[in-house]
């Protein structure tokens, strides 16, 4: 059975405070590389921040990365929810480490924090799947 060219890898954490949240997680490993990265609206302050994330101890985004610039809602097209990565990166079942803190947390809420892996990311970039 063929696989998929791509697929949508979901963290999940329970923010229950304003103070930082760390989730941890193995990456799919039949997928070789990281081309996008997206968090779901429900619940985000315009506040949030992604304090550090990090593959093989390599930094993705800058420090304190506010979560505004990556955040996807439902009225977006969905071929457009990806803050997608200036160059893929190699993933090979590697864990992914994130840290996370809402400055305005009000209420708990669930973070989805959605990783689009692939393993040929120049398909992806342009959209083309066979």
């Amino acid at each position: 059975m063929k696989k998929t060219e791509f697929i949508v890898q979901t963290m999940d954490k329970v923010i229950t405070s304003a103070r930082m949240h760390e989730l941890k997680e193995q990456l799919d490993s039949d997928y070789s590389h990281l081309v996008g990265i997206a968090i779901s609206d429900t619940h985000c302050s315009p506040k949030a921040v992604l304090n550090l994330i990090k593959i093989k101890g390599i930094d993705l985004l800058p420090e304190n990365f506010e979560v505004a610039h990556i955040l996807t809602s439902s009225n977006v097209e969905p071929n457009s929810k990806f803050y997608t990565m200036f160059e893929p990166v190699s993933t090979n079942g590697d864990d992914m480490v994130v840290r996370f803190t809402d400055l305005q947390w009000s209420a708990d809420y669930n973070l989805q924090i959605h990783l689009l892996l692939t393993n040929n990311p120049e398909e992806v970039k342009r959209g083309v799947f066979n």
